[in-house]
Order: structure tokens, then sequence, then C-alpha cells
């Protein structure tokens, strides 16, 4: 049974963010941009007010351990969950009489009577009227999964000139827009999220074994983004066109491998993607379209992948010499055509020989060879990611001991890739299990892994009786880490949650960046006055000596701190002495001088 009330920490939300991005949701959380938070069973939605005509919409997933899943409407993509998501959870945390509890959909409508459910149905598509095709798509789906191979035979239209109209739409620049609110960034990320839609019905198409359908919907979806006519979706920093690109050489290696096509066919789409190599070619070293040109042109009689699939191949001979960069989804692309045709020994023998081990047990156990798996994964794992992929899915067909098992092996493994992320899973299911010394073992390789607050608070709570020899283990391996810039802040909320203040320091004193020193001087400025009152002056100065008045409130902010630590240690005579003299020396700073005021009125009495 899943806890309905997590425990959820701002120590693991900022593990789950980048910096910038949990400082920037911090900020919203402050605005008050959160205009609305439900909760139903495990899931949260949450809408954002964002730079935006239309608010963000946020849902996150809940498990035992917290959080489980995220998913924003915004376009980032950059590593860690975004801005919005951090305001959310943050104020889940902070705000609990905010949330509205509500039951689970599943449960409102598990009693109702068939009559009502199909009132209401009618009723919210008549409100919502953009609801009616999704309904009617899904209707005939579950109507095509009775009438058999008939229904599939049938092919919907598709019309080209639509599609292309549409890509067009999406590229005329910034029209409609308010130039106020107008951020290059976020209307590149979500056009190309635009795209992203019109390529899901070629998805589509393709699972549904239908690749002639997803060519139709693929060939002017692409040919219109071509002669450059891309460029108007590219910005600075943003890699959503070219991401775009790389998922649309998949669909379309897809729909090529499942689709039957006449030989002209196939040769003009080999003419056609060997442009679009080429164009594209110019802009980066490992062009999209490479998997889709060599579809077209291998499609399924390349010799080597005969074989394999035949099983008579090993890992050294499939590409008969160096792999090119895209060899992987080369091989992947062909898996998923194997699965949808159930073409499952052919399946295994081709990601046995490719060395895709996470692809090979994955699919032993989900055709029921699970002990196969089990042993196969003894033998030839080599890293804690595929350890996980291997222990998740054993889990997921209820071999929840022999998950654990597995996922002890990869924690052996020498590859350090994944082993966090394995840890942590495998401390937070043997806890569940009651496996409490299979689930302190994980903990403390989670934190060795990547020391973390939410780790360190996670072993504490797992040690019980042991944890003062645990916690000294911890904090002197902590101690005797290389600490970096990246990871400083890390650190240092470690050593302050266990009150190792010097530890804290110290590490305040390597780095200056202020998101290391903040947290430090926050917590020892009433015992280390004389540290606080040096940190907060070296803060301070560059801010004004460099005339960042955009910063001076920040600047001010570190002198408020260094006066109570003056005050605290008896020196605040010498503290607003310092501060009056800054203000006589930078007098022209008219922003600055008032606030320099207040603040040595606040420590007048």
């Amino acid at each position: 049974m899943v806890d309905p009330d997590p425990k959820l920490t701002e120590a693991a939300v900022r593990d789950l963010a980048r910096p910038q991005s949990y400082d920037r949701g911090e900020n919203y959380y402050d605005e008050g941009t959160v205009v609305e938070l439900v909760r139903r069973g495990e899931t949260i939605r949450a809408t954002v007010e964002g730079s935006q005509y239309e608010p963000y919409q946020v849902r996150i997933e809940l498990d035992e351990t917290g959080v489980v899943d995220t998913a924003c409407s915004c376009p980032y993509d950059h590593g860690g969950i975004c801005k919005h998501r951090v305001a959310v959870l943050l104020t889940y945390i902070r705000d609990p009489d905010r949330i509205d509890q509500r039951p689970p959909v599943s449960e409102l409508v598990a009693d109702a009577d068939p009559e009502d459910l199909r009132d209401v149905l009618v009723d919210l598509v008549e409100s919502r009227p953009e609801l009616a095709e999704q309904v009617e798509s899904r209707l005939e789906t579950l109507e095509s999964g009775d009438e058999g191979d008939d229904a599939r035979d049938r092919t919907p239209d598709i019309n080209r000139e639509s599609i292309r109209q549409q890509v067009q739409y999406i590229l005329r620049p910034t029209e409609g827009r308010s130039a106020h609110a107008y951020d290059p960034y976020e209307a590149v990320e979500t056009d190309v999220e635009k795209l992203r839609n019109l390529l899901d019905q070629a998805r589509t198409a393709v699972e549904a074994g239908d690749g002639e359908t997803a060519l139709d919907i693929l060939k002017p979806l692409a040919d219109e983004l071509m002669d450059e006519e891309w460029l108007a979706l590219s910005y600075d920093d943003s890699h959503a066109i070219f991401e775009f690109f790389d998922e649309v050489d998949r669909v379309l290696a897809d729909a090529l491998l499942t689709a039957d096509i006449s030989e002209a066919d196939r040769a003009d789409w080999e003419d056609r993607l060997w442009e679009w190599e080429q164009e594209l070619g110019g802009y980066t070293h490992q062009p999209p379209y490479s998997v889709a040109l060599e579809a077209a042109q291998r499609g399924w009689d390349f010799e080597p992948v005969q074989r394999a699939m035949g099983g008579d191949i090993t890992h050294a001979d499939l590409w008969e010499g160096d792999p090119p960069w895209y060899a992987e989804d080369f091989v992947r692309v062909r898996l998923n055509v194997l699965e949808r045709q159930d073409r499952i020994e052919e399946y295994l023998n081709l990601a046995e020989a490719a060395d895709l081990i996470d692809d090979y047990v994955t699919m032993l156990v989900e055709e029921g060879r699970i002990d196969e798996a089990i042993e196969y994964g003894r033998r030839n794992l080599y890293s804690p990611d595929e350890a996980l992929t291997l222990a998740q899915v054993l889990r997921e067909h209820d071999r929840p001991e022999d998950a654990l098992e597995i996922a002890q092996h990869g924690l052996t493994l020498d590859d350090s890739s994944g082993k966090a992320e394995l840890a942590e899973w495998l401390r937070d299911r043997a806890s569940s299990m009651g496996e409490s010394e299979i689930a302190l073992e994980a903990a403390i390789a989670a934190f060795d892994a990547s020391p973390t607050l939410a780790a360190y608070q996670a072993t504490e709570e797992l040690a019980g009786e042991e944890w003062p020899t645990v916690r000294e283990k911890l904090l002197e391996s902590l101690a005797d880490r290389d600490t970096r810039q990246r990871t400083a802040r890390r650190h240092v909320e470690i050593f302050l949650y266990a009150e190792r203040y010097d530890e804290a320091i110290a590490i305040a004193d390597r780095f200056s960046d202020y998101k290391v020193v903040e947290p430090v001087v926050e917590a020892v400025w009433e015992e280390f006055t004389h540290w606080t009152i040096d940190a907060c002056k070296e803060q301070a100065e560059p801010i004004i000596e460099e005339g960042q008045s955009q910063r001076y409130r920040h600047a001010v902010d570190w002198l408020e701190y260094a006066g109570k630590a003056a005050q605290a240690s008896g020196d605040l005579d010498e503290w607003r002495a310092y501060v009056e003299e800054i203000k006589d020396d930078h007098y022209r700073k008219y922003k600055l001088r008032p606030m320099l005021e207040d603040l040595l009125k606040e420590f007048s009495g």
C-alpha cells in the first residue's frame, strides 16, 4: 500500500534539480505562481503561471519512497526537473494546507452507474470540444481490437497538405506573440514541441504496424523543415530542433523497416534522406537521418543482421569492422520491429549479438524465461545501469527476492555509472520488504556513490542504533573526498546538518560561490561570529565595488548577516563604522545609499 503522504524534504527536491532550476523554482514559489494544487491518490497535478500566456501544467507521481516521476508542459529538457516542478514540490512541502486532496478518478467511477458515466462523458465533450477527437480515436482503437485483422487492414487517409500547412504555421517567426512576454528560447522549445505532436501521429501509426501511414505523415513533416527552413527553430544553446530531428530519424527508420514499399519508393526515400543528411551534416558531426538512410539502403537484407538474427554471429562481427556512431540506434529500431511482429528468438539473437544486455534480459523476463534471465545477468552484467534494468523488470514480474539479489550483484561491479541510482533503488525496495540489513548496506553505497543530504538522511533513518558508528563512517568518507565546485553545496549541506561546522566552513573558504557560503553563514553566524563577518564582507564588497546595482539588495543582505554576527560578538560599533565608511565611499550610488541607511537604522537600537 502506498503511503498517501510520502515524506518529502527540500533537500530531496534540490537533489532532483540543477542548482539554477532549484533557485528559479524557489523564486516561482516565493512569487506565488503555483495557483492550483490537487492530489488524487499517488498523483499531484498543479498549474503554474510562467512567461507564456498559457500556464504550465505539472504532474508529480509519488510512491512510498517519494517522487518517482514528474512531467511539465514546458519544453525544458536540460537535466533534472524544471523550475515549475520545483515550485510545485516546494509548495507541497511548505504549504500542505494548499493541497486539494481528492479521491482518484478510478475510485470515483468504480461504483458509478454506466448511464451516469455516459452522461458525464457527453457533457464533458460538449463543454470541451477539443476532447471529441480523442474520445473518437480511443473508441475506434477499442473497436479495432475487437474486429481483428479487418480493422488493422484499414489505413486512415492522411492529408499531406494539411501537415505541410501546420509545419509552415509553426515556422512563422514570433507571429501573434506579445513583445514584452516573448522569450525566444522558450518560444523555440514550445514550437518544437508542436512539431513533436505531429511526429507522435507517425509514431502511433508505426506502433500499430502501419508503416505506410507513418511515411505519409513523415514525408511532408520532414520535407517542410529542409532547405534551412528549420533554422527558424534554432536559438543559441537550444538543442531542441536537433533532438527532434533525431526522433524523426528513428521513427522514419522504424517506418521504412515496417512498411511494404516498392523498390522505386525505397530508392526515392534513399535519395531524399541522403540530401537531408547532407544538409544537416553541415551543422553537426553526427547528422540526423543516418539511421533512416541505413534502413532505406539496407532494409532487412544486411547480411550481418541476417546472420545475427539467426544466432550465428558475435558482437565483434556485427559490423564487419568499427561500428558507426549510430550503431545502437540502428539495432534498436530493428528490435522494435521484431518485437511488434512477435519474432522473439530473432529479437533475442540480435540483442545478444549487439551486446544490448538491457534489451536481452528484459525480453527474456517478458517471455517468462525468468531463471534464464537471472543466470544470464549474473554472468554478463557489466554495469549498475544494466543491473538496475534487470532488477526492476524482475520486481515487476513478482520476483522481488531475485530483484534484490541482482541489484546487490550490480553494486559489486567496477563500472561506476548508475551506481547511485541502483543503490537508492535497492535501499528503498529492501526497506519496503523488511530487509533492513540489505537496505542499510545499500544506503551507505548510495551515499558513497553520490553524497547528498537526502542520501545521508535516508541512511540515518535506516541505521537505528547503529547510527553513531555509521554516521562517523559517512562523515569521514565525505571529509576525505576532493570537494569540487559542483559538489561543494551538497557537501556543505551534509556537514551543516551533522553540525560539523568546521568542515562546512573549510569548504566555504575554498569556494567563493555565494550558494556555498550562504547556507554556512545562515547556520553558524551566532557561534562563528568573526568568520561570518569576514565571509559576508567578501561577498558584499565585489557587488558594491563593481556597481552591480541590480544586486545591491544582495550586498545589503550580506551586510545584515555581518551586523547580526557583530551584534552577537559585541562588535556592533566596529560594524557600524564599516557600513558608514562604505556609505561615504560610495555616496554617488544613489540606489545603494538609502539601503545602507535603512540597514544602519535597523541596528541603531
